[in-house]
């Protein structure tokens, strides 16, 4: 279905966003604590019948510790009401995890009104992680069967919210495949 301008022109808010972020990391005032390794690296997992694939937004090195980070960057409307990570992106950090081997991370948020930030290390959770992958086996396996999924954002009050940007919201709440 095609996206809404409005939800694009936040997309597009985002990736500006996002390339600001990296600015500040590779900046000269961050050179002694950090390396910047990649950015917007394809990622791909090929299984049986199906494939996975998305972007991972950065990894860094702390030069610390030689440590790879995967620095997840996300935009919020309002910082204040960002308490915990959101658990949509803890489950897209933990498969990017799992996926590249690197084993910690940061859900970076940043409020697109003023550019304050609040970032929350998350470690690597194998269970967690092949949870996911299990609903990604789960979804295809009744995306195979024509079989529309459980409407799940609609099961809890943390994630209904989410409805609200979805182009398929309409169809959703008729049951429509």
């Amino acid at each position: 279905m095609e996206i809404e301008p409005d939800r694009l022109k936040l997309f597009e808010l985002g990736g500006i966003l996002h390339e600001f972020m990296m600015e500040v990391l590779k900046s000269e005032k961050n050179v002694d604590k950090i390396k910047f390794l990649e950015s917007e690296l394809p990622l791909k997992m090929n299984f049986k019948d199906f494939i996975i694939s998305g972007r991972l937004d950065d990894v860094v090195v702390a030069k610390e510790d030689d440590q790879k980070i995967i620095i997840e960057v996300k935009t919020v409307k309002d910082i204040k009401y960002t308490d915990k990570p959101n658990k949509i992106h803890l489950m897209q950090l933990q498969f990017y995890m799992h996926a590249t081997g690197v084993h910690d991370g940061i859900i970076l948020y940043v409020d697109r009104n003023n550019l304050k930030t609040k970032a929350f290390e998350v470690k690597y959770d194998e269970k967690h992680s092949l949870d996911i992958l299990n609903r990604f086996k789960t979804l295809h396996e009744l995306l195979a069967k024509d079989v529309l999924p459980i409407d799940e954002f609609k099961q809890s009050k943390e994630t209904i919210w989410m409805c609200n940007m979805c182009e398929y919201r309409a169809k959703c709440d008729r049951n429509e495949k």
